[in-house]
């Protein structure tokens, strides 16, 4: 669920090759082991320089192969729910995105339909801490506002409710529900 680019995996991994890199990234799609996210803009030359955030299509692979000191749970339930938005028909790069704020406030999921987008999305395994609760509603607010999008919604592991934050209604719901 991270956001990375060919330029930074290549360095990391101490190939010389971005190009290279490009390719073997490419490969792990091709079977639809790996997606790619594409960042949300309204110009398609900065969405495609944007670094892409990467989801598998198991979370069973992630667990199995990640060496973790924690379990990440926050991050299995968003891989999750990218999942399910990919079985509701929603396509990476089309109708599905991820946002970033003039303020770098990150969005999990930007859905659209034809030229409107449709729904702001925030996954956040536990919502109970006030200080993860504010940036969660605060980043959806503002993306709302330079997006204008009104459907707001946090998918959670087992919270669910209505809130008013700033001015904006958003629904949290659980995992489950959604």
């Amino acid at each position: 669920c991270n956001p990375i680019s060919a330029n930074d995996l290549a360095g990391e991994l101490g190939l010389s090759s971005v190009a290279t890199t490009k390719k073997f990234c490419d490969y792990l799609a091709e079977p639809y082991l790996f997606f790619y996210l594409p960042r949300f803009n309204n110009k398609l030359k900065l969405m495609t320089k944007a670094p892409k955030k990467v989801y598998v299509v198991d979370n069973g692979f992630v667990r199995s192969t990640a060496f973790n000191l924690s379990e990440n749970l926050g991050r299995l339930l968003e891989n999750q729910v990218f999942v399910e938005l990919l079985r509701r028909g929603y396509i990476p790069g089309k109708t599905l995105f991820y946002y970033r704020t003039r303020n770098d406030k990150e969005i999990d999921f930007v859905t659209r339909k034809g030229t409107k987008v449709e729904q702001l999305i925030q996954v956040c395994y536990d919502m109970t801490s006030e200080k993860t609760r504010k940036r969660e509603l605060d980043a959806l607010v503002e993306a709302a506002e330079e997006l204008h999008c009104d459907n707001l919604l946090v998918i959670t592991n087992s919270q669910e409710e209505k809130i008013e934050w700033k001015n904006e209604l958003i629904s949290a719901i659980t995992a489950n529900k959604f």
